[in-house]
């Protein structure tokens, strides 16, 4: 893997009581082009009391049973948490990242959360991948889901 150069992914999310779903990047179909997530952030611009949010960063698309935050989902490489009462945070905002990824194909923002307005910066790096590094990394992504 070579590393070429950084690439942010930004934008907004408007939750409704309820889960949201949004396809951050789209198979291109160049799966020697790979994108390695560096860093993951989430935050409201509505400074709304009670705003929370639950999110996960996924490679492909998951069933509803298995959109929460879970680590022994393969094909799950982000999550973050965190939430605000009355404008005073609660609870700290953590993102956790698998450092082991790299992304050539698809990319999903899912996310739990209170009405809200939520922005998201998603700061990565690109690679080029040989065949066999490129093939691994789409091996990883699906062999190892669990299915529930």
């Amino acid at each position: 893997m070579k590393p070429t150069r950084l690439r942010t992914l930004r934008g907004s999310i408007f939750a409704t009581d309820g889960a949201i779903k949004k396809q951050l990047i789209l198979d291109d179909g160049r799966i020697n082009h790979g994108l390695k997530i560096l860093s993951f952030n989430l935050w409201t611009s509505t400074g709304g009391n009670n705003a929370g949010i639950d999110a996960t960063l996924a490679l492909g698309l998951l069933p509803s049973a298995q959109q929460s935050m879970d680590a022994g989902n393969n094909s799950q490489i982000g999550w973050f948490t965190g939430g605000f009462d009355n404008a005073i945070s609660t609870a700290p905002m953590r993102a956790i990242l698998d450092p082991d990824h790299v992304i050539n194909r698809d990319l999903y923002l899912y996310a739990t959360s209170t009405e809200a307005l939520w922005n998201y910066l998603i700061i990565c790096q690109e690679y080029d991948l040989s065949d066999d590094e490129a093939i691994v990394q789409i091996i990883k992504e699906t062999s190892q889901t669990t299915l529930i």
